[in-house]
């Protein structure tokens, strides 16, 4: 059975001593939040917030300091020599905590506001969350700490642990490329184990980082403070033919057991959009620069992976079958677009910390094991940027459907050895203490198409089981008909479109689970397998759109001025009905009809915005002037009905 949040923080408490006082108050304000008292709820959370950015803000200081101190130790020729087992330790352990600390609480609040928009009387606390946020406690950057840290391994494995480092040495000699598909033994991480792991593999390898001292500024004169680069952002994007056979190829060369049903294939094409360079003081770079260099990875049919680079700005002609340059590769590449009609179809972005052995000589260590973080697959053919090639080229990021993008629950640790190696390598880490999953085969292009074209996904790769996700169904919108036009050339832009219309009309005919439904059931399935926490509990019922207290207020607000007018409409309708003369008592009366239109209007407008608050499914406002169109539309009718009495009443006045 899943640990409630209350039990899981009361153990907690325990494990961590240090913070044991200052955890978030999550059993009082949940009593708040059931006695619906407002006030006390947001007392609640602004007391409990303070507590934790302080906390927070002290040991991180401590922290940092600590081990910026330690690094400026380390010159010298006793190299290791201010740096112990214990002390060591005691930091790892220290990182560790604080940010389980930081997760802990963040989840707690985000519980608390789950409740609070689950009440009505509690709903206007919802807002709560986007300060939390915004709060200091969830704006530091752990490589930071973790890049320190693990220069300090380094140091002490080199004056402490010639063995340990003779035995990376034998195992860098067997380091596998990290290219194709991956050729790495991959597993699954818990996300409240993956800080746990990498310090665990700071103690036996390097960061693959760099340390850059920070710039000054008229408002920061501290010259020793230094930023670290460790976790990169990589994109990777895969190509899908209009046979729909790339799927199925990939799953027999990377799963094995598997028969492609439409022939042989002889190419499978990805493209490998790396994190730009910095721009100055320190800002991220812009992906969508036309100078940015984009990776091309062709694998052939005797499983030879060819690289290619090129400019961001050449891919458009590059994906239309015009090569750009005089390479083979590229020609090659260029003539499998052509004939297989090959364009992206899915793609996976994700925060990717590398660990490589210790370096010699000025060369650099090879890459063993990495971990990504922040996983998540887009549908490229929901792409709404017709000026991009993909979505990490896209300035906008505009999608043409809300359910474009799915988030992986967890992340993958790649031991990019084989696996006799990998298996020595996992012994010095303790894999019994990091909950490590094992998933053969693993692929992300598998996965996403998988999860976002699940037509083509037949059968479904092996780590997913089969009641995951929906029976295939129907023709993949990225698969053209074959009596459709079978001309070499590949209209890009038309082809994403078509693919938008068509997928929006067959969804709906076949019935497939949109990506996030799909996601949803295939996270339970994935914590049950590393038997985690609260997201192995059975499925949930979708929570109520969290709307702001302002919004209910405004609309209260309307209705009440709408209410206002109405009644100074009445007032003067019965003024003039109370006179003597015709016109004033036919004024009278067309107003009170008005009158009594705007008593029934903004009252219907009212309920139906109210009902519209409790919608899960979010979609863009629009701006209403039907009421004001009626109002002017009526009081010309009252004008145009008094002018019109008065002339006939004065033309037969005058006959007579």
């Amino acid at each position: 059975m899943s640990m409630t949040f209350g039990k899981s923080l009361s153990r907690l408490r325990k494990e961590n001593p240090l913070f044991a006082n200052h955890y978030i108050n999550y059993k009082e304000l949940k009593d708040a939040v059931g006695e619906a008292d407002v006030g006390k709820v947001m007392n609640l959370l602004r007391t409990e917030l303070d507590k934790i950015n302080e906390i927070v803000e002290v040991q991180w200081e401590a922290l940092s300091g600590e081990l910026m101190a330690r690094m400026r130790k380390l010159g010298g020729e006793k190299l290791g020599a201010e740096v112990n087992a214990e002390s060591l330790e005691n930091l790892s352990q220290a990182v560790v905590w604080l940010h389980s600390f930081i997760e802990t609480n963040y989840l707690g609040f985000q519980k608390v506001v789950q409740k609070c928009a689950e009440s009505q009387e509690t709903a206007s606390c919802s807002w709560f969350l986007a300060r939390v946020e915004a709060a200091n406690f969830r704006q530091h950057r752990f490589d930071e700490l973790l890049v320190p840290l693990g220069r300090l391994y380094t140091a002490f494995r080199r004056a402490h642990g010639p063995g340990e480092r003779a035995a990376l040495h034998g195992l860098e000699d067997q380091a596998l490329p990290m290219s194709g598909d991956g050729n790495a033994q991959v597993f699954f991480v818990p996300i409240s184990q993956v800080m746990k792991a990498k310090v665990a593999l700071l103690k036996v390898l390097e960061p693959a980082a760099t340390m850059i001292k920070a710039k000054t500024n008229q408002g920061t004169r501290d010259t020793s403070r230094v930023t670290a680069e460790f976790r990169q952002k990589l994109t990777h994007v895969y190509f899908e033919s209009s046979r729909g056979d790339q799927y199925a190829e990939r799953l027999r060369r990377r799963v094995g057991g598997f028969k492609a049903t439409t022939g042989p294939v002889g190419f499978l094409l990805q493209c490998h959009v790396a994190p730009p360079p910095l721009a100055e003081a320190g800002a991220p770079g812009d992906p969508s620069d036309p100078y940015h260099e984009v990776s091309v990875e062709i694998q052939d049919e005797c499983y030879i992976v060819s690289k290619l680079t090129l400019l961001q700005k050449n891919m458009p002609a590059f994906l239309g079958g015009k090569a750009t340059g005089d390479s083979p590769v590229e020609t090659w590449a260029t003539e499998a677009i052509l004939k297989d009609q090959l364009r992206p179809a899915v793609s996976s972005s994700s925060f990717r910390s590398s660990f490589t052995t210790a370096s010699s000589a000025g060369k650099a260590g090879a890459v063993l094991v990495s971990i990504d973080e922040q996983v998540s697959f887009r549908d490229e053919a929901a792409l709404a940027d017709d000026k991009a090639w993909c979505f990490a080229a896209s300035k906008t990021g505009a999608a043409s459907t809300s359910w474009s993008q799915v988030d992986f629950p967890g992340a993958i640790l790649r031991i990019w050895l084989p696996a006799s190696s990998a298996n020595s390598l996992l012994g010095l880490l303790g894999v019994p203490d990091l909950d490590l999953k094992p998933v053969p085969g693993f692929s992300e292009a598998l996965h996403g198409t998988a999860l976002l074209h699940r037509e083509l996904a037949n059968p479904l790769p092996p780590w997913i089981p089969s009641e995951t996700l929906v029976p295939a169904a129907g023709r993949s919108t990225l698969v053209v008909s074959p009596h459709g036009d079978e001309k070499g050339s590949l209209d890009v832009a038309g082809a994403k479109s078509q693919r938008v219309d068509k997928k929006t009309s067959e969804d709906k005919k076949v019935g497939f689970l949109k990506p996030t439904e799909a996601a949803r059931s295939l996270r339970r399935t994935w914590c049950a397998m590393c038997a985690g926490g609260d997201a192995a509990a059975p499925a949930r019922a979708d929570p109520k759109l969290i709307v702001d207290c302002k919004t209910p207020m405004a609309i209260e607000r309307t209705l009440l001025r709408w209410m206002r007018s109405t009644i100074l409409l009445g007032s003067l309708s019965s003024l003039l009905m109370s006179g003597s003369s015709f016109d004033m008592q036919l004024n009278g009366v067309l107003l009170g009809l008005v009158c009594l239109i705007f008593t029934i209007f903004p009252l219907m407008s009212y309920v139906q915005r109210s009902r519209e608050l409790s919608n899960p499914k979010a979609k863009q406002p629009k701006v209403d002037r039907t009421m004001p169109r009626i109002l002017a539309l009526s009081f010309s009718a009252v004008l145009f009905s008094t002018v019109c009495v008065n002339v006939f009443a004065r033309g037969s006045l005058q006959d007579s």
